[in-house]
C-alpha cells in the first residue's frame, strides 16, 4: 500500500474569485499544478492567509489600509493539499538535504516522526488554519514548519499553503517606502 496516494488527494481550497494569469508559479515545482489550479491575486486571499504573509515584513502592515491596497494585484495562490501529498514531498526534501543517495529512498515516516517530537505544545486553531507558506525554488516551506508538524500530529486530512509572487510583493512595499 505505500506509496499508493489516496484518490482524493486533492482537496479543493475555499473558492477564491477571480483569477490572474503570471508565470512567477515556476519558481514553485512541488507543488506547482495544484497552486496553479488556485492562483488569484493576493487581495482576494482570505484574510487570514493574508495576514501570514503580512508579519513577514512589519507588525505595522497588516493593519496599514495602503499596504493592502498596494498588494491587491500581487499574484498568489492558496491552496490545501492532503497531508500524505505534503509528507511525500517534506520527506523527498529532507532526504536530500540529508543524503542524496538515498533522495529516491521509500517514505520515512520515522524520520518526520522524529522532528515532530521536537515540536511539542504547538496548537494551531481548527478553522481558519494560518497556511504554510512555500519557498520558492526547490525548497518547501520558508515559512511553517511548526505549522506543517502540528497539523500532521493531530491527524488534519489535509495541510493549508501559500504561495506568493515574492519579487512583485517586494517591490510593491518598497514603493511604499520609497
Amino acid at each position: 500500500m505505500e506509496g499508493i496516494a489516496p484518490a482524493d488527494i486533492f482537496v479543493a481550497a475555499p473558492h477564491i474569485a477571480g483569477r490572474v494569469t503570471g508565470q512567477w508559479l515556476a519558481c514553485y515545482p512541488t507543488f506547482q499544478d495544484a497552486l496553479r489550479r488556485s492562483e488569484t491575486s493576493f487581495g482576494k486571499l482570505p484574510r487570514h492567509v493574508r495576514l501570514v504573509a503580512l508579519k513577514r515584513t512589519t507588525e505595522d502592515a497588516a493593519e496599514d489600509a495602503t499596504v493592502a491596497t498596494i498588494l491587491d494585484e500581487v499574484g498568489a495562490s492558496f491552496v490545501e493539499l492532503s497531508t500524505y501529498l505534503v509528507e511525500e514531498a517534506v520527506e523527498r526534501y529532507l532526504a536530500m538535504q540529508t543524503d542524496s543517495a538515498n533522495s529516491h529512498a521509500d517514505r520515512n515516516h520515522k524520520l518526520l516522526d522524529d522532528l515532530a517530537e521536537q515540536i511539542v505544545g504547538v496548537s494551531q486553531p481548527h478553522v481558519a488554519r494560518p497556511p504554510c507558506v512555500l519557498r520558492p525554488g526547490q525548497g518547501i516551506f520558508l515559512d511553517g514548519w511548526m505549522r506543517f508538524f502540528s497539523y500532521r500530529a493531530r491527524g488534519d486530512k489535509t495541510i493549508p499553503l501559500l504561495a506568493i509572487d515574492w519579487t512583485s510583493f517586494h517591490e510593491r512595499l518598497c514603493s511604499i517606502r520609497s
